[in-house]
């Protein structure tokens, strides 16, 4: 389940540029694996273009999993660190990230294939 959702404000999409978002996602999936023991097809990225008006934090990010009790506030603390230092790396921006664990019992989840 693992699912980070980066919103970014719509000033830096000229760095965009889609090999380097694959790298940039595979070294954030790799951390996620590594800390959170996730499973590598359970993870996912979502880039979501934004208008960030106000605020001087450009990147801003939700990372979704469930609660563990190998997932604890350090091991949390070390995935967020490391993820905002690859972003921050790459963009040069203010990076805002949050995590949420979430109980199995409270999820639904649905995932369809061809």
């Amino acid at each position: 389940m693992p699912s980070l959702i980066l919103h970014v404000d719509e000033t830096l999409e000229n760095i965009f540029e889609i090999s380097a978002v694959k790298a940039i996602e595979k070294s954030i999936i790799d951390i996620i694996q590594e800390e959170l023991e996730a499973e590598k097809n359970n993870c996912q990225i979502i880039w979501v273009k934004s208008k960030i008006i106000c605020s001087n934090y450009k990147i801003f990010g939700e990372l979704k999993f469930r609660d563990k009790e190998t997932r604890n506030i350090d091991k949390r603390d070390k995935c967020l660190k490391r993820i905002g230092k690859i972003l921050q790396n790459k963009f040069n921006a203010f990076i805002r990230l949050r995590a949420f664990s979430i109980q199995d019992a409270s999820i639904t989840a649905l995932d369809i294939v061809n």
